[in-house]
């Protein structure tokens, strides 16, 4: 993997609707929201380019050296624009992450996408453990969608890794997952009525799900499941946001 090369698609848009400003450009210390992803993925080894699909406002704040993309729709449409822009060739890997993610590191990025590229999967997707973030979160309770498997209760990571030769598969599936991404019960009907009877027996596994992904996309699937908490919490409500300033405050200087 030494010469691998990677393809980042940073989504960053979306509303902070307690203050009517987009997401992206909300502060974490010294830098917004989108400048810190796009700084991070920068440092990262084997990401060698970026594309950042957003609204005016944000792509003004993003430094030169990446791709500045004009967001056009939904996030579905907002990432295959971000994935033209690049232009990757059918076996490129592609990585997808959101803006939000205010404790973005190096280390916790590429220990992700090490980890991905191990597998030897198409698709692949990070879970979390939900006692892993709420370890690092502190005292104050974490509020995120989550999933109770044999695994134990998992929450999402903010970042996908694929190969480009699979967005043909995806596409539809992608654009009905993104709509119900906070609803777990609604994700399970997309895959079949077995996953939801198995997950309301708390008898899902993480497996289960990769087979039935496999199953309706035709490529080889991959959940990762590891303690990268910093890949997990992202700002989706005030609260989230006031918690990351004060723990960035005390926590983390880069």
């Amino acid at each position: 993997m030494a010469n691998q090369s990677i393809k980042a698609v940073v989504l960053a848009g979306g509303l902070a609707h307690w203050t009517g400003l987009p997401k992206a450009l909300l502060p974490v210390g010294d830098e917004t929201l989108s400048q810190r992803t796009a700084r991070i993925l920068k440092a990262t080894p084997w990401v060698t380019s970026i594309a950042v699909v957003a609204e005016p406002s944000v792509l003004e704040t993003i430094p030169d050296g990446m791709v500045k993309v004009l967001s056009v729709g939904d996030l579905w449409a907002n990432t295959l624009v971000g994935i033209n822009a690049l232009s990757p060739s059918p076996d490129d890997y592609l990585l997808l992450c959101a803006a939000d993610m205010p404790f973005l590191t190096v280390e916790a990025l590429q220990g992700f996408l090490t980890t991905a590229l191990e597998t030897g999967a198409d698709l692949v997707y990070l879970a979390v453990p939900l006692e892993a973030l709420q370890r690092f979160s502190g005292t104050e309770k974490v509020h995120k969608t989550k999933a109770t498997l044999k695994e134990g209760k998992l929450t999402g990571g903010n970042l996908f890794l694929l190969k480009a030769k699979v967005l043909p598969n995806i596409a539809d599936l992608a654009q009905r997952a993104i709509r119900f991404r906070k609803n777990p019960l609604r994700l399970g009907q997309l895959a079949s009525w077995r996953i939801i009877a198995r997950f309301l027996l708390r008898r899902l596994s993480v497996r289960d799900l990769e087979r039935r992904a496999e199953e309706l996309l035709g490529c080889r699937c991959k959940a990762v499941i590891a303690d990268w908490p910093e890949l997990a919490f992202d700002v989706d409500k005030p609260e989230d946001h006031r918690l990351a300033q004060r723990l960035l405050s005390v926590r983390f200087r880069s």
